[in-house]
């Protein structure tokens, strides 16, 4: 067996090899108990806030999350001299892996904090219900994210859904046992019920892009079900986000990655980075920065460099330690990152759709993304021989070509059972 195959074991070993000092650590053993802290709405928006900034950690979205797994990918390679990101790179990851450790117990400290939230606003008098409602059901979907990162990175974890009141919890949520995949994707699915559930209550609208929407409670539902290859239900969910009319495709693909730039009809929930709040990405992928990660040379030969427009917003020079990805414009970290945006709506409709062999659907799902980009669309029956499996892999193809750095790849393959034949040549000495 290669060590491909054994990656997400690997990761969920590291993880729970520290469970639970790393679960104690999350845990508020001597802070301001939560009923004491959220006494009305001003605080109670400050609670969330700090499910938010969990997001913004450098062990999530603000790069490891991101760039480590990648990393385990085709598509980028370790340049720099981070020990941990060479683990990655390598496919050969220890209990100790100071990424993978950060990761899992970052996330866990964004969950109780999601967890103070979902307990103890609603107890609190002198809140208008709506705001109740918009509070908590943003904080029921920022849990489902969390766990989402979770389970598809590690498979089945513990699943915690209380803070804790004493330190006999504490304890006994040090000893929390694993649960099944199963049960973690059953309770980021009853979490997005009840955040669809408060948001409408609220009448909260998709007009922000940086909060918790309806329209974002769909989307990563869709992305949920396609995960559990529930390609009806992924169909419906991302057909909810169509069918709101409130997102569209950035006119140029570049808008999107723009440094500093606002958001667009495109972006569906993003993660906001300032100066004193930034990112890691450019500083790691660019040569003026630590040039830490490069492209491939596969990432960076896939494009069709003549006509379509991601390649040129994806690289830049080349030299002979690597290749830089400018697709994060700045040293400085201040873009944000798109959590999920239309484009992958479209082609969760376009994968829906081809695995029910509904193939002319996909297809027009799929041309949706490729002529933005420039392309010509595809012909159903000239470029893909009317074939489901070569309409799945243009569709895969184009996940990669669209979302290359945002996190997706290593995930992509893993999901669709690719990983060992599309990693196999360029990891053929790393046997167990």
């Amino acid at each position: 067996m290669t060590k491909i195959r054994m990656v997400p074991a690997l990761l969920m070993v590291a993880a729970l090899g520290a469970c639970d000092e790393d679960l104690l650590d999350v845990l508020p053993q001597d802070e301001i108990a939560e009923d004491i802290a959220i006494v009305d709405e001003e605080t109670a928006e400050a609670a969330l806030m700090g499910v938010y900034s969990s997001f913004q950690s450098d062990f999530l979205y603000g790069g490891d999350y991101v760039i480590w797994t990648d990393l385990l990918s085709d598509d980028v390679e370790h340049t720099g001299t981070f020990g941990s990101y060479g683990q990655g790179d390598l496919i050969n990851v220890p209990a100790d892996n100071f990424v993978v450790e950060g990761m899992w117990t970052t996330t866990y400290e964004g969950i109780n904090r999601a967890n103070t939230v979902i307990q103890t606003v609603p107890a609190v008098d002198g809140i208008d219900a709506g705001a109740v409602d918009k509070i908590v059901g943003e904080a029921y979907a920022l849990r489902a994210l969390h766990y989402f990162d979770l389970v598809r990175a590690y498979g089945g974890v513990p699943v915690v859904l209380t803070p804790p009141a004493s330190l006999d919890d504490i304890e006994e949520l040090a000893q929390a046992t694993r649960a099944s995949a199963a049960e973690v994707w059953a309770q980021i699915e009853a979490d997005l019920a009840e955040a669809k559930s408060r948001l409408a209550a609220a009448g909260v609208s998709n007009d922000e892009r940086v909060r918790v929407t309806p329209g974002f409670v769909d989307a990563l539902l869709a992305k949920a079900h396609l995960y559990q290859e529930d390609w009806a239900a992924a169909e419906t969910a991302a057909l909810a986000v169509v069918n709101s009319g409130d997102y569209d495709l950035a006119g140029a693909y570049g808008d999107l990655f723009e440094a500093d730039g606002a958001p667009t009809a495109e972006d569906i929930f993003r993660i906001e980075f300032i100066a004193t709040d930034a990112n890691v990405f450019g500083y790691y992928y660019q040569f003026e920065g630590r040039f830490e990660v490069g492209a491939t040379q596969e990432i960076y030969t896939a494009y069709d460099q003549a006509t379509d427009a991601r390649w040129a917003y994806s690289f830049d020079e080349t030299r002979s330690d690597g290749i830089e990805v400018v697709k994060y414009p700045t040293t400085v970290g201040t873009e944000d990152f798109h959590v999920i945006r239309y484009a992958e709506v479209l082609l969760i409709l376009a994968e829906a759709h081809a695995q029910q062999n509904e193939l002319p659907e996909a297809v027009g799902y799929l041309n949706m993304v490729r002529t933005r980009a420039g392309l010509t669309g595809y012909d159903l029956a000239t470029d893909l021989g009317g074939s489901q499996a070569q309409v799945l892999d243009a569709i895969y193809l184009e996940r990669r070509l669209e979302l290359a750095f945002e996190g997706e790849r290593w995930f992509d393959l893993v999901r669709t059972d690719r990983a060992a034949a599309e990693l196999g040549a360029a990891f053929s000495a790393h046997e167990a």
